[in-house]
């Protein structure tokens, strides 16, 4: 979030007071204007309000999706008595009508294939991250680790491989690995060696 100086009459995402040209207010493009001090100011709250913006752009893009579905199915539903005649279909040369069924059709699945990118699109809006969430992610990581892994316990990193625990600190494992040396690792990047087999 930053602050800014409005260029254009608006109004205040919390309150709805209107914020005319020249007032200065915070702003972010994922959330909206806000009045000074009106900003949101917890994780959640900021998540709340990311998350209204984007799942209307994600309605968006599912809206243009269905259209682009239903005017491609009407194209490859076409003509059915021509798509069911073999003698049409395999019928050596240039056949015009043949032809621009074909271009159609191509249109219609390029089209198909669109709508799904527009829909992948959709899903991923609708994941909203707030900064420090994969730290947070992270440390329930660590937190599961530590009731299963202990000292002396035979783990495997992603990056050493096997060792075992010599050392348990808040975010780390001091490990003794089998390849020669210690060294202090993440606990997120850890694995209990059994888990592995």
């Amino acid at each position: 979030m930053r602050q800014i100086t409005i260029k254009y009459n608006g109004e205040c995402k919390r309150c709805g007071n209107s914020l005319e040209v020249g007032t200065p207010a915070i702003y972010e493009k994922s959330m909206g204007v806000f009045c000074l001090g009106h900003e949101p100011q917890e994780v959640e709250e900021i998540r709340a309000y990311r998350m209204e913006k984007a799942e209307a752009k994600a309605e968006r893009y599912e809206e243009w999706a269905g259209k682009r579905e239903e005017k491609a199915a009407v194209t490859l539903d076409s003509n059915p008595t021509l798509r069911h005649d073999w003698a049409f279909i395999t019928q050596p040369g240039h056949i015009p009508e043949r032809a621009r069924m074909i271009k159609a059709d191509d249109r219609a699945h390029e089209s198909l294939r669109v709508a799904k990118g527009m829909r992948h699109k959709a899903e991923s809006l609708r994941h909203v991250r707030v900064a420090g969430d994969a730290e947070r992610e992270r440390q329930a990581t660590r937190e599961k680790l530590d009731l299963v892994i202990h000292k002396g316990s035979k783990v495997i990193d992603v990056i050493f491989g096997a060792g075992e625990v010599v050392g348990i600190y808040s975010k780390s494992y001091r490990i003794k690995f089998a390849s020669g040396g210690t060294y202090a690792r993440d606990k997120s990047f850890i694995r209990l060696l059994s888990e592995m087999r």
